[in-house]
């Protein structure tokens, strides 16, 4: 898991024991996510009546909207202390203003944070390990197409 995902340049798995997860073999939703295209920004046109459709500029120089990503995190701990003590130093660092996502072989996303859309969801597994699984859904204000 180590160095799949750095935000700011922090690997967060080596600092905080998360990593992108999904809850099941068949669920792609951060890929999806990620891979999914912001609209465009509306197309200046001019419409004739006499005229079937409309006319664009001869240059149209698209520009993409702002969009929003929803992602699924998992943290993993050794003990339930550990947990909440990674989990809150994770959640300072989401809120800590512009974020710089480098994802393996998705590219790199400049995100903000901007909410948590369902309560975290508390685990302890067959073999003791203290997991929290979470949703962020950030904005990426000025979008690029993902891959650098």
């Amino acid at each position: 898991m180590t160095g799949l995902c750095k935000i700011n340049n922090t690997d967060i798995y080596t600092e905080y024991g998360v990593f992108l997860a999904e809850t099941s073999a068949p669920d792609t939703s951060n890929m999806n996510e990620l891979l999914k295209v912001p609209g465009a920004k509306d197309i200046t046109t001019v419409d004739f009546r006499e005229r079937n459709g409309v006319e664009l500029p001869s240059d149209v120089n698209l520009k993409l909207e702002s969009i929003e990503r929803t992602l699924q995190f998992c943290l993993s701990a050794n003990s339930d202390a550990e947990r909440l003590q990674k989990y809150q130093q994770f959640i300072k660092l989401l809120c800590s203003g512009k974020l710089t996502f480098d994802i393996a072989q998705y590219g790199q996303y400049v995100m903000v944070y901007q909410d948590m859309p369902s309560s975290p969801q508390w685990y302890k597994t067959f073999s003791g390990k203290s997991i929290v699984i979470f949703k962020v859904k950030f904005l990426e204000p000025q979008p690029s197409l993902g891959v650098v």
